[in-house]
């Protein structure tokens, strides 16, 4: 049962960290966005990364892997349904837009599970290396 536990635990984590993103198109009417611009805007301008981290994978929520469309995103962003979230209603499309390129554009592979401590311990407990 132990070792069914720990088996879960690892995959479970692995497969949260793990996933290739591609950039879906935008669809007609939307901007197509610019990720290097998008992380000026993510670090400097909106400050994105004070809430979600530098990469997009920490803070709260996670941001990496993005679920939504640009589309959807630009939406929630300008009028968001969590009062924890502040809304950018005044940001430009475009800007918008920029931000969502970037945050595609950030890696989602998983790390190697010897970077990963705790799943190293586990592995090294299951396995009796060290």
């Amino acid at each position: 049962m132990r070792t069914v536990l720990v088996s879960a635990a690892i995959a479970i984590a692995l497969t949260a960290v793990h996933g290739a993103q591609t950039p879906a198109p935008a669809p007609a009417g939307l901007p197509t966005g610019d990720p290097a611009r998008g992380k000026r805007l993510y670090e400097q301008t909106l400050r994105c990364y004070a809430c979600h981290g530098f990469d997009a994978q920490s803070g709260s929520p996670r941001l990496v892997p993005m679920a939504r469309t640009q589309a959807a995103f630009i939406t929630y962003v300008r009028k968001p349904s969590s009062v924890a979230m502040p809304s950018f209603a005044d940001a430009p499309m475009q800007d918008l837009a920029d931000v969502y390129a970037y945050i595609r554009s950030l890696p989602t592979t998983a790390p190697s599970v010897d970077s990963v401590p705790i799943l190293r311990d586990i592995l090294q407990r299951r396995t009796g290396r060290n």
